[in-house]
């Protein structure tokens, strides 16, 4: 798509506007470099931008704030207010994940790309139905084959990113010395802080 600008001009406060409103229709991370075409900018210039529309939201306690997810920008709620909200809309526990899902989930998102037969010699049992589980929520992808074994491999899709709020995989914390139930504890702990949709977890 090309820039919006033009035979166009816009003030600095229209910009604001118009980005804000571009992150509020679409309701998932737009891609940096894709917004930066569109206006016609650095990502510099995007960034400030950004941190411009957060600071006003802070200054009055605002309901939304922009999160960098997924190597791009998201509208999102903002956490001051989760409980309220929670309280108001209820929490669809029924519909989280399983224990022994998230367990897998963090194996695949430390040690990928990995066979399922890795995992189950990690956890000591049969994780098949919650790899299924995990595909069928799109929070997992087939990357490929062992070209040893011909076993399959699995790794994080980016719905994983946008789901968890990470920027990339490198927001993760560092896997050594962490023991396999801190692993799924992790993926909790980023869960809970930045406040998820969980109905967004479970879109088709």
């Amino acid at each position: 798509m090309n820039s919006l600008f033009i035979n166009k001009t816009y003030s600095q406060e229209q910009l604001k506007g118009l980005l804000e409103s571009i992150l509020f229709v679409t309701g998932k991370p737009i891609e940096t470099e894709k917004l930066c075409t569109w206006f016609n900018c650095s990502k510099d210039v995007l960034d400030t931008l950004i941190a411009e529309l957060n600071s006003m939201y802070l200054d009055r306690s605002a309901g939304f704030t922009i999160l960098s997810v997924a190597n791009g920008y998201q509208l999102m709620t903002n956490p001051l207010y989760k409980d309220e909200l929670r309280e108001i809309f209820g929490s669809k526990e029924e519909n989280k994940l399983s224990q022994t899902s998230m367990e897998i989930l963090a194996i695949i998102a430390y040690k990928q790309p990995v066979a399922k037969e890795d995992i189950d010699k990690i956890r000591g049992v049969n994780s098949s139905r919650s790899l299924n589980t995990l595909l069928g929520h799109k929070l997992i992808d087939i990357v490929g084959t062992d070209s040893l074994l011909d076993n399959i491999l699995y790794g994080t899709s980016k719905k994983f990113l946008e789901v968890f709020r990470l920027k990339s995989l490198n927001d993760l914390p560092s896997p050594e010395s962490l023991e396999l139930s801190e692993l799924s504890d992790i993926l909790n702990s980023v869960d809970d802080e930045f406040d998820k949709n969980e109905e967004e977890l479970f879109e088709e």
